[in-house]
């Protein structure tokens, strides 16, 4: 562009890099590039309190515009031909809240680069493209059949006078859509260069129709630019840093072309590679990358100070996606990191170094969830135990008893029940410190310590019910079974219809623990009940004799545990009556002596049964 003499600072060219649009000019001398982008651009609109000009400069043809209150000057350039349409807004807050403010505008064009844009003739009204003087704060400006590397200028007006924010967005208009050129905002020699390794670099200046070329770098102790001798064609090449201006003539010296372009070599940061991997314990761990930092920064050069980048993929690196936390990375496999340092002053990167995650491939050893151990009444094993594997001098071994640290060897051997049946291992690798544990439970079983007959009435008749009771030994986790007679070991301790006479009960532990504990028990034949009524049936109650055994006494007692008589086991049996009363329905007890001929010892039984009238 040519409007007299146009110096695009190095501070101008990074803003408008960086927003696309963030200043404006309120004089067309002051006109700032722009480009539209995909992107919707908001900059701050002209208002008292940030500038002087009030109306628009005279000279240029303002079209439909009556009244040109505080303009914004831009300039833009097509990049791919087509129509444009733009939508121009402008509200009270940057975000389009707030109160809605007026806005109008202007286009002059087409133009090349080498016109003057802010001069009468060029700003005409032969040139005027599109102009709105609505009451709206939202207006639509058009550029049709717009060719590659014109050049148009716009004059946004803000008719309310009050601080806002204009945004300007490109509509997309379909196949014959238009584009513009985003590289007016660097300027003819393009933004600001920090170069990293290199030695040198062209500064390009070519402008079609241009008459000549001055280039000068600038000189600290004169505080000024001194021009290159010899320098005259369009390209320099640079090997120097420092700050450079090039002046691209028109030929009458009215509107040449001046830009400044600041340029830097640096060294790239040194980085090293680490001499070991980091080892991580198991899949799914949290590892620290920062801990090869040190490692990474030998032999480093920074002129201030640094940031250490961490990237899984080398596609990561050239999409700059850095791992977010590397602190708290999670290894799911054994894998390469990739790192690269920054250097914060210069901005310049090392060369990519690597990171290597090796999950370390600990023992697995079997530990089943409960071992059975057969254990006697002193709680001594049947079986010694023995528990462990050596995997080898790389790694360490600690067993425990509860919480109690019991052996370091790579094995125990256990003989005696302890108070608390868990034990755990914790196997260590020596250089990492990572660990892996396993525990069991020791189950202690044995044959049973006592056990205990219980004869069951039965509901009518001769036969009786038998429930056979096993306790274990104290700690014991035991599980019987159980035999009556010369029958069939079964998992029921209750016998039902047992006929009357001597029996012998069996109970040994499932797993075949131990021995078998055995226990003898008489079953009684007597009558549940009697109705001593005279009709012939259960009038009298009597003990039933038996060849296996042989009463000695009978004696009965009421509820309470009165005596009240004692009846012959020979004899005919109870006729409900005592000292010639009849007593009342209710459940007496009895408790009679025999001697069975397979112990030829006395033994008692007692019982009770029921009178009823």
């Amino acid at each position: 562009m040519f409007p007299n003499t146009l110096q695009i600072s190095l501070l101008c060219s990074l803003m408008l890099i960086g927003l696309g649009l963030s200043a404006q000019g309120t004089r067309c001398d002051d006109i700032q590039p722009f480009c539209a982008g995909d992107d919707q651009l908001v900059f701050p609109n002209s208002n008292a309190g940030v500038t002087g000009t009030i109306v628009a400069e005279e000279g240029p043809d303002y079209g439909c515009l009556e009244l040109k209150r505080y303009p914004a000057w831009f300039y833009l350039q097509i990049e791919d031909s087509g129509d444009l349409e733009f939508l121009i807004a402008q509200t009270e807050n940057a975000d389009g809240s707030g109160e809605l403010l007026d806005v109008d505008f202007v286009i002059w064009g087409p133009f090349n680069k080498r016109d003057n844009y802010c001069s009468a003739s060029i700003l005409s009204e032969e040139n005027l493209i599109d102009c709105s003087y609505e009451k709206d704060a939202i207006e639509i400006a058009n550029i049709t059949n717009a060719k590659e590397d014109e050049i148009y200028v716009f004059a946004v007006l803000n008719y309310s006078t009050l601080p806002g924010y204009i945004s300007l967005e490109q509509i997309e208009m379909g196949e014959n859509s238009g584009s513009t050129d985003c590289t007016v905002l660097d300027g003819v020699l393009g933004h600001d260069k920090v170069l990293c390794s290199q030695n040198e670099t062209i500064l390009d200046a070519e402008i079609d129709g241009a008459s000549g070329y001055q280039w000068s770098k600038f000189d600290k102790n004169l505080n000024d630019f001194l021009t290159l001798s010899g320098e005259t064609d369009s390209n320099l090449k640079v090997s120097e840093s420092g700050t450079y201006k090039v002046l691209v003539e028109d030929g009458d010296g009215n509107n040449d072309i001046e830009d400044v372009i600041n340029i830097q070599f640096y060294d790239r940061p040194n980085i090293q590679k680490p001499a070991e991997s980091i080892a991580v314990c198991q899949k799914g761990n949290i590892v620290d990358l920062t801990q090869k930092e040190q490692e990474l920064l030998v032999n480093t050069n920074f002129t201030e100070g640094y940031e250490i980048e961490y990237f899984e993929t080398q596609q990561d690196i050239d999409n700059d996606e850095m791992i977010a936390k590397p602190s708290l990375y999670t290894a799911e496999v054994s894998e390469t990191i990739f790192v690269r340092i920054r250097d914060l002053f210069t901005g310049c990167y090392s060369e990519i170094s690597e990171i290597q995650l090796n999950i370390l491939q600990l023992p697995q050893m079997k530990f089943p969830e409960e071992i059975e151990m057969c254990v006697d009444a002193s709680g001594q094993f049947q079986e010694e135990l023995v528990l462990g594997f050596d995997y080898g001098k790389n790694y360490n071994y600690t067993w425990l008893n509860g919480n109690e640290v019991i052996s370091n060897d790579f094995e125990i051997y256990l003989n005696q029940q302890s108070v608390n049946p868990e034990y755990s291992l914790v196997i260590t690798e020596a250089i990492t410190g990572c660990e892996v544990s396993y525990s069991t439970k020791l189950k202690y079983v044995s044959e049973p310590e006592s056990i205990e007959v219980e004869i069951l009435k039965a509901n009518f008749g001769q036969n009786w019910n038998v429930e056979v009771r096993a306790e274990p030994f104290l700690g014991h986790s035991s599980e019987f079974e159980y035999r009556l007679d010369d029958g069939l070991y079964t998992s029921q301790n209750v016998f039902n219809n047992i006929e009357k006479g001597v029996h012998e009960v069996s109970v040994r532990e499932v797993g075949g623990c131990g021995g078998v504990l055995k226990d003898q028990f008489t079953v009684i034949g007597f009558d549940f009940f009697f109705t001593p009524n005279g009709d012939g049936i259960n009038d009298r109650w009597k003990v039933t004799t038996d060849k296996d055994y042989q009463i000695l006494n009978i004696k009965l007692f009421d509820r309470y545990g009165n005596f009240i008589l004692e009846i012959d086991p020979k004899g005919e049996g109870w006729d409900g009556t005592a000292d010639g009363e009849l007593l009342i329905q209710n459940d007496y007890w009895f408790r009679l002596e025999y001697i069975s001929p397979t112990t030829n010892g006395k033994k008692e039984f007692s019982g009770h049964f029921t009178l009823k009238r």
